[in-house]
């Protein structure tokens, strides 16, 4: 798993072309994420440098707007 982290959510879901990505509000709001373009990833699931052993890949992420939770690396 690439490091992602603190990245654009549109581009990390670029760099993993042909990757099963899904994006998950890390902030607890539940909100969809239409425009990955407009959310930072605060984190993924598998952690950076992990291998990938399942799918879909989990990018928790929060509005650029927003900062990421507290624990949240990103």
């Amino acid at each position: 798993m690439p490091d992602v982290t603190g990245g654009n959510a549109l581009r990390a879901q670029e760099q993993m072309a042909g990757t099963e990505v899904r994006f998950e509000d890390v902030t607890g709001k539940d909100r969809e994420v239409v425009d990955p373009q407009a959310w930072r990833v605060c984190d993924s699931s598998p952690g950076a440098n992990r291998r990938i052993t399942s799918y879909p890949v989990t990018l928790l992420v929060a509005p650029t707007a927003e900062p990421c939770p507290e624990g949240a690396p990103g």
